[in-house]
């Protein structure tokens, strides 16, 4: 009888566990890439013939086919203006997205122009071959220690011109 009863159980395992679906491991994405490179700490530099013009500083680069992603980093840009003078512009971020010549800053961007301009926001889409920054976020920063806000900002940094909507601007009538 206890040989009966332990073969029913088998049975009765053997029934319910055929029709108990099996979760498979199978990738959701096929075309999903795989980091390529991983660096720690890193530091690359664009050398032209004249001089050094980028700067990118991370914590943690991971490289991709068709794209780099950098954490907690910063873009220095180096260079001169109408009158000959050296201008410095740096580029910090907690996600910078490259792409060819297009650097994508997101989540915790600041902007700064050597002591010029500041701009804070959460977005800021930077094209390295015609040195035009834009957003579709609001911003907020300083200018000459004048107070701005506004969204949808438009920088061209080689030409000094800079647009946006919707803009604040306090300006600030104390003299230092």
């Amino acid at each position: 009888m206890a040989i009966k009863s332990f073969i029913f159980i088998l049975l009765s395992l053997a029934i319910i566990s055929y029709f108990v679906p099996v979760k498979t491991n199978e990738k959701k994405d096929p075309n999903e890439d795989v980091a390529l490179l991983t660096f720690n700490d890193s530091t690359m530099y664009t050398l032209t013939p004249a001089s050094m013009n980028r700067i990118v500083y991370s914590k943690k680069v991971l490289r991709y086919k068709t794209k780099d992603v950098m954490l907690e980093g910063a873009l220095t840009l180096k260079g001169k203006d109408k009158n000959d003078k050296e201008i410095t512009d740096v580029l910090y971020a907690d996600v910078i997205v490259k792409r060819g010549e297009s650097f994508t800053f997101l989540n915790n961007v600041k902007y700064r122009r050597d002591n010029a301009i500041s701009l804070n926001t959460d977005e800021l889409i930077y094209n390295a071959k015609t040195e035009i920054a834009t957003n579709s976020l609001p911003f907020d920063g300083t200018y000459f220690n004048n107070y701005i806000k506004g969204e949808n900002i438009y920088l061209e940094l080689n030409k000094y011109y800079m647009k946006s909507n919707n803009t604040h601007f306090e300006i600030d009538m104390k003299k230092n």
